[in-house]
């Protein structure tokens, strides 16, 4: 016979128990592929998840610390402005007070009173024009 080999496999329970065998082979072996890629979509899943996660706190954080300094210096701010208004507040006072009033224009506008001479003496505060 020319290259026409038949192979006939008997039908007994060896046979069958050896193809029993082979298919259950095969399917653990099919069961083991599918559960590793099921872990490593899990497991890649996972990672992803964390890392997502992760940059979110992370960007999260920096955003506060960020607001907290806006805070601090928006505080700072208000502090002085309410100082200025203190002080102003209190200028306010003193300029609706006549004796008041009346040093302030002499000392800074040399103005006298009816037969009141002002002298004109040197400062302490010498400027170096170098």
């Amino acid at each position: 016979m020319a290259g026409g080999h038949k192979v006939r496999v008997l039908d007994n329970s060896f046979f069958r128990e050896k193809n029993k065998a082979q298919k259950m082979h095969e399917r653990k072996s099919r069961v083991r592929i599918v559960h590793r890629r099921r872990l490593i979509f899990i497991g890649i899943f996972v990672a992803l998840t964390a890392f997502f996660c992760g940059y979110q706190i992370i960007h999260t954080h920096f955003l506060t610390a960020n607001l907290e300094a806006q805070v601090k210096n928006a505080r700072s701010k208000l502090d002085q402005e309410k100082q200025t208004r203190v002080n102003l507040k209190q200028q306010v006072k003193q300029l609706n007070d006549q004796d008041y009033l009346q040093k302030l224009i002499r000392e800074k506008y040399y103005y006298s009173k009816d037969g009141e001479t002002i002298y004109s003496l040197p400062s302490t505060k010498t400027n170096n024009a170098n």
